[in-house]
């Protein structure tokens, strides 16, 4: 099985995260391909098959990707090279019917792909106490997750997650509907609202939680891969 994680130039620390979350729910060792900008042309070429896609965490979405100008005095920490690949890459897992998992940017990538929109900066539309970067598995709040939720854990019931966002989804876009909150209303997760497919965005950093809500998104994600994949290990 080979699932695609997309990530940043600048951040290589991701890959001992995300492995190490992998292997707490039962993944196995070389099913992660790490792809990056400029890792791209040589890692996921067009003609090569992968099972999954996960987007990690990384910048903040460039504005226009979903419609907008920046916000005046609002500091963004754009990619648009990121932004370009991991839209790229949606897009095919779309038409190939690929599992999805989109973490924090992805989460909200993932949405503007869908003709959604995002809230650049929540301190400014009144929303404090999402950016608790350190320590980076530290339960910031809980979140209200929804009765309908089809791929997350815990379906009408409340978990604690870390936090480290200054933005998050406004609209989850087409075919997407929003998965959970947080207790001041923030979209902290989106699903996709039909289909057999597995898509999900959640805002939280799952990689850095060991809890059995954070595992358990993994195992259903790998799941699904392994579904897509025919059953191959």
């Amino acid at each position: 099985m080979r699932v695609l994680v997309s990530h940043c130039d600048d951040r290589p620390s991701e890959a001992v995260r995300f492995r190490a979350a992998w292997l707490r729910a039962g993944g196995e060792e070389g099913e992660f391909v790490f792809v990056t900008p400029s890792t791209a042309a040589d890692v996921s070429p067009p003609s090569t098959a992968f099972d999954g896609l996960l987007l990690a965490g990384g910048p903040d979405v460039e504005p226009r990707r979903f419609g907008v100008d920046p916000q005046p005095g609002v500091e963004l920490r754009l990619d648009p090279a990121r932004d370009a690949l991991d839209l790229e890459l949606l897009d095919r897992a779309a038409r190939e019917g690929r599992p999805v998992l989109a973490i924090c940017y992805g989460c909200q990538l993932l949405a503007a792909s869908a003709g959604g929109t995002v809230v650049q900066d929540l301190e400014r539309a009144g929303k404090t106490g999402h950016t608790v970067p350190e320590p980076k598995d530290r339960q910031t709040h809980d979140v209200i997750v929804s009765p309908n939720a089809r791929f997350l854990p815990a379906a009408g019931g409340r978990f604690a997650v870390n936090s480290r966002h200054h933005q998050a989804v406004a609209e989850p876009g087409d075919g997407l509907s929003v998965a959970a909150r947080a207790p001041d209303g923030v979209v902290e997760a989106i699903e996709a609202g039909t289909g057999d497919r597995f898509v999900l965005g959640v805002q939280w950093h799952p990689e850095n939680m060991s809890q059995q809500e954070h595992v358990a998104i993994f195992r259903a994600f790998r799941s699904a891969c392994l579904r897509r994949a025919g059953g191959r290990g």
